[in-house]
């Protein structure tokens, strides 16, 4: 059976509530449930307007969970201001960048989590690279796979092909230090 009040999760939790109408029973989920209890509030409010008024704050919940935000944490992250520029985390993402070198000391915490964001998941880049810096990208992801494959090789004692690739990284590092030359 589906929450009575945000009609999302499934209902664990049997909520019952005295009011002006006699004992009401509801079947509520777990989120709902630790959440701010419309019924018990201390002003008479009519039921569409109870729904209504936390069908949203319920499904933000979801979307946040699903997405491992904690929906209760991002108040105290909004909070938190720059003791240089006095800018908050709100105040950083409508200008879209942050005030002072002091706002990357005191927000380093959530920094992993705006990049993430504004990636789409992603740390590294991916996409169009300057002709002009093609080259040595390459160079440099050609030695990180061959390095790569020198521990592989290390690690199942295969000593003998890992000193030929070991040689083949000497060198590609050496083309890329003529390369830095010209």
């Amino acid at each position: 059976m589906l929450c009575e009040n945000c009609h999302l999760n499934e209902a664990e939790v049997k909520v019952a509530v005295k009011g002006h109408d006699g004992i009401q029973e509801k079947w509520v989920c777990v989120t709902c449930a630790q959440g701010g209890n419309p019924w018990t509030d201390s002003q008479q409010v009519h039921q569409d307007d109870i729904e209504g008024a936390f069908v949203v704050k319920q499904i933000l919940q979801h979307l946040a969970a699903k997405h491992g935000i904690n929906f209760d944490e991002i108040a105290v992250k909004e909070e938190k201001r720059c003791p240089h520029c006095e800018m908050t985390l709100k105040d950083i993402a409508n200008v879209g960048k942050f005030g002072c070198a002091e706002c990357y000391a005191t927000f380093k915490d959530d920094i992993v989590d705006i990049v993430r964001r504004v990636q789409g998941g992603q740390f590294e880049h991916i996409g169009k690279v300057p002709q002009s810096s093609y080259q040595k990208l390459a160079l440099k992801k050609q030695i990180e796979e061959k390095s790569a494959h020198l521990n592989q090789l290390i690690e199942e004692q295969e000593f003998e092909e890992a000193a030929v690739v070991r040689d083949e990284i000497k060198a590609l590092k050496a083309q890329g230090e003529e390369e830095k030359d010209e």
